[in-house]
């Protein structure tokens, strides 16, 4: 099909371009930690569906089973690889996380304290679990986010046998859509 512009539609076409400009530019990251894998095959997914950067948190050395539940539990930090934590070129951030000990993994409670350039942008969060916790996992994650000055817009929770099952979808679009509506 062959579209041409003229004076009358015109105007038409300067809206759509404005609309396109600011979708291409917004400037949306996942800032992600997967120990088994789940969260990361939920944020790919996300990140298909909201055009988003995955940015991938990685331990500096991963300890072992038991001390991981109790450095969450303890609400200790972890050393982490370095990653993109400073946002001045970000626009909207979301956070996903595991649920360790009833909060974050002590990689992403490393993450958090660590993100800069951050105040007054919106974020969000998505915890991924495999029977609870995930209130607290997000109120530690928003406190620490709200307390640079971000601002909270929404959460997923997915569930572990959800995310191995394939029946998760429904969850991300719904989430996809409350991020669509600020980007």
């Amino acid at each position: 099909m062959i579209s041409y512009y003229s004076r009358e539609n015109f105007p038409y076409l300067f809206a759509s371009l404005s609309i396109a400009y600011f979708v291409i530019t917004m400037n949306t990251m996942i800032a992600y930690y997967s120990h088994s894998g789940h969260t990361e095959k939920v944020v790919k997914d996300l990140a298909s569906k909201t055009g988003a950067r995955l940015e991938r948190i990685e331990p500096a050395h991963e300890p072992q089973k038991p001390g991981k539940a109790l450095s969450s539990l303890l609400t200790v930090q972890a050393d982490i690889k370095e990653c993109k934590t400073d946002l001045s070129d970000v626009d909207f951030l979301i956070v996903a996380t595991p649920v360790w000990a009833d909060g974050p993994s002590p990689y992403v409670e490393k993450y958090l304290s660590m993100v800069t350039n951050c105040r007054g942008k919106p974020f969000s969060a998505v915890i991924e679990t495999k029977v609870g916790g995930g209130e607290r996992t997000l109120s530690r994650i928003r406190k620490a986010l709200e307390k640079k000055g971000m601002k909270y817009v929404s959460s997923a929770f997915t569930f572990e046998k959800d995310v191995e099952a394939g029946r998760y979808d429904a969850v991300i679009d719904r989430f996809a859509a409350t991020i669509k509506k600020v980007v």
